[in-house]
């Protein structure tokens, strides 16, 4: 499968890290979100302004998500394993940038005949310094957009952090069965 490359258009405060867990680690993660054990609840509605995506299609105005971790406390079995192997890369790659996770949920947007791009969004706007890091789980010609232009393409293992506070959307994708990613939120 031939994907393109990180796109920017301008100086961009984005990071974008290929192969950010170790093998092992990763294998355990994605095996822990496609397989049978793992709850997958529907949620109407991409975005809290989800009106640009309802007028394209409103039949793919939909995905689904599974919550491990919100308002600092566990709501999935699968919390300690996912937090563990998280906070440790997390740790090394941005050292004293990284302090606590305040949110981690498993997104999945099924496949569509063209890439749907969703309505931007940021994950919370009362929350100062909030940052977000978003990890492919699989490869697809889906892609998350930054205000700034930049694109990151869905690569699995690939990270990329930014400002979670700042405007940014994501995609589905047409050339596998879905796009699935986890989305960290943290200080």
């Amino acid at each position: 499968m031939t994907t393109k490359k990180t796109r920017r258009k301008s100086p961009s405060n984005i990071q974008v890290i290929d192969k950010f867990l170790p093998t092992n680690d990763f294998i355990t993660i994605k095996d822990m979100f496609t397989g049978d054990e793992t709850a997958w609840y529907r949620v109407n509605g991409i975005s809290g302004d989800d009106s640009t995506n309802a007028i394209v299609n409103p039949l793919d105005n939909h995905y689904f998500v599974h919550l491990i971790y919100l308002n600092y406390q566990q709501t999935s079995n699968h919390f300690t394993t996912v937090k563990d192997i998280f906070e440790k890369a997390m740790k090394k790659h941005l050292g004293q940038d990284f302090r606590a996770i305040t949110r981690i949920k498993c997104n999945l947007y099924t496949r569509t005949e063209e890439v749907q791009v969703h309505p931007w969004h940021s994950d919370s706007a009362e929350i100062v310094g909030l940052k977000g890091a978003l990890l492919s789980l699989n490869t697809c010609d889906g892609f998350t957009g930054f205000e700034d232009g930049t694109e990151v393409d869905s690569i699995e293992n690939r990270i990329v952090f930014f400002d979670s506070t700042k405007p940014h959307h994501s995609t589905g994708c047409s050339n596998a069965a879905y796009r699935m990613n986890i989305n960290v939120n943290y200080l």
